[in-house]
């Protein structure tokens, strides 16, 4: 698998079973219930016209709080149940929030670039990228800026949010290199707020993803920490998620090459008190996702293991044993963000999208072209010794993509494959994948062959023994431009 894992990851940054549980879900298009319910947890839905709130029944089921969208600015990073944050390409903004979990008008704001480590690289001012985390306590905030190739190293800057909502700054560090496209994701933090690891890129010239570990001082300030890694050989990681205790899960993948990688794989570790990772995982007993995964999230219980990419799945996590299946396939859409709430329930936001991934190779064949049912068309050329690449396209309906050539010799070769596109939430018709005529020497596929045009919101009751999807679920949200899930179990 060339290049597949790390493109998945940076795009959603900017998303054979041993037991199978019992699984039912509605595919229809529902709309958010507005009659009331006793919450077990507040739901946020950042959007393009502010945040929605949902309050979630003990069932699952979401009701649309009065008051939504509440006016924040910037994209939505949590709330510790008293006060909600955002953050904006420069500031972070504080906002209060009432026993029923609505949103009041902002009571601080802080300016990151009127500090160590805003991302200030020359004359260039990148701001923030949208990646930030709260800790367990919620009261530091951790904000990532990012690298910039070949001049500046990547940034977190810690923030202190005090029991009047005021936001002061902690510190700053410099972290990483200058090469590469920077970290993946914001650290995960273990269950005691100690230590903090994440996946990202900071190798030049395709060399592979690594490891990044930190360290929170006394006044909760991250801190970079050398530590020492018992990984299995030659796989790196892609995705990092902390269990409530001091135990990791890891998206990992097998590195051959340059930009070259196996299917990913899921890996535990377990952290020690100098936080130095040791893991039991091999390469024969760490479980295949069968989503090309993206992103994790660990139950409060730390049983159990959210896998999201093109769908979803469940594992069980046994702290620093191996990571075991759980699930077949819950939804095929994209899933960008995961959450838990406190009483086993999984919610899973799926984005409205406009892309898809095409995967083509050719060899001896001439005269080689992509064309689409839509009528667009992107020409490859002599591929006689071989080729393969890479295109993004933005298809508004359902497309047939066909990859054509003159083979060597003399006679015609193609493949196609069908990107489905779904404007329709009660639409859920799927087209074939990808054909192709025998003795091919080209190829193409899709990644993903289906997309949304419409945002959703998939909620499961999950336990060890069984998996059901709540009430209504999945819920079509009413602004496709959604951008953020935040999940506060109700105190």
């Amino acid at each position: 698998m060339r290049h597949a894992i790390r493109a998945l990851i940076l795009v959603m940054c900017f998303a054979t079973l041993l037991a199978r549980p019992a699984v039912s879900q509605s595919l229809g298009g529902n709309t958010i219930s507005n009659a009331a319910a006793s919450p077990v947890a507040y739901v946020y839905v950042g959007t393009s016209k502010g945040v929605d709130l949902y309050d979630a029944a003990s069932d699952g089921k979401l009701t649309l709080v009065k008051g939504s969208p509440f006016q924040t600015r910037g994209l939505a990073i949590g709330s510790n149940g008293k006060y909600f944050i955002s953050l904006g390409t420069y500031y972070v903004h504080s906002y209060p929030v009432s026993s029923a979990g609505a949103i009041g008008k902002q009571v601080s704001t802080i300016d990151t670039q009127s500090y160590y480590g805003n991302g200030q690289c020359g004359s260039n001012n990148l701001g923030t990228i949208g990646l930030a985390n709260l800790n367990h306590t919620g009261q530091n905030l951790y904000v990532l800026f990012p690298n910039e190739n070949g001049n500046c190293d990547a940034a977190i800057q810690t923030y202190n949010i005090s029991k009047s909502g005021d936001l002061t700054f902690d510190g700053g560090i410099m972290t990483g290199t200058n090469a590469g496209s920077g970290l993946f994701q914001a650290p995960s933090i273990i269950g005691n707020d100690t230590f903090a690891y994440a996946a990202g890129d900071f190798g030049c010239c395709g060399l592979p993803p690594g490891w990044s570990g930190y360290k929170t001082a006394s006044n909760g300030e991250m801190q970079n920490w050398a530590y020492n890694l018992s990984a299995p050989n030659g796989y790196v990681p892609f995705y990092v998620t902390a269990d409530p205790t001091n135990h990791l899960a890891a998206i990992v993948a097998y590195n051959y090459g340059e930009d070259s990688y196996d299917p990913a794989q899921l890996a535990s570790y377990t952290v020690d008190s100098m936080g130095n990772l040791s893991t039991t995982s091999t390469a024969e007993n760490m479980p295949y996702p069968q989503v090309n995964p993206s992103i994790l999230n660990m139950s409060p219980s730390g049983k159990l293991l959210a896998v999201g990419g093109y769908g979803l799945q469940v594992f069980h996590f046994n702290g620093a044993e191996p990571i075991t299946p759980y699930s077949s396939v819950l939804t095929t859409a994209v899933i960008n963000q995961l959450h838990w709430d406190n009483d086993n329930h999984l919610y899973a936001l799926s984005e409205a999208q406009t892309s898809s991934a095409l995967t083509w190779s050719a060899t001896d064949a001439t005269q080689v072209k992509i064309t689409g049912s839509d009528g667009s068309s992107y020409a490859i050329g002599d591929c006689t010794g071989g080729c393969f690449g890479y295109r993004t396209v933005n298809p508004t309906e359902t497309t047939t993509y066909t990859i054509i050539g003159t083979k060597v010799g003399g006679g015609t070769v193609f493949a196609a494959a069908t990107v489905t596109v779904h404007s329709d939430p009660a639409d859920r018709k799927a087209l074939s994948g990808s054909v192709g005529n025998s003795g091919a020497t080209v190829s193409i596929t899709a990644s993903p062959t289906s997309i949304n045009t419409f945002s959703q919101l998939f909620v499961y009751s999950v336990t060890p023994t069984s998996i059901t999807a709540a009430p209504g679920s999945p819920y079509a949200l009413p602004d496709p431009g959604v951008n953020a899930l935040i999940v506060v179990p109700k105190l």
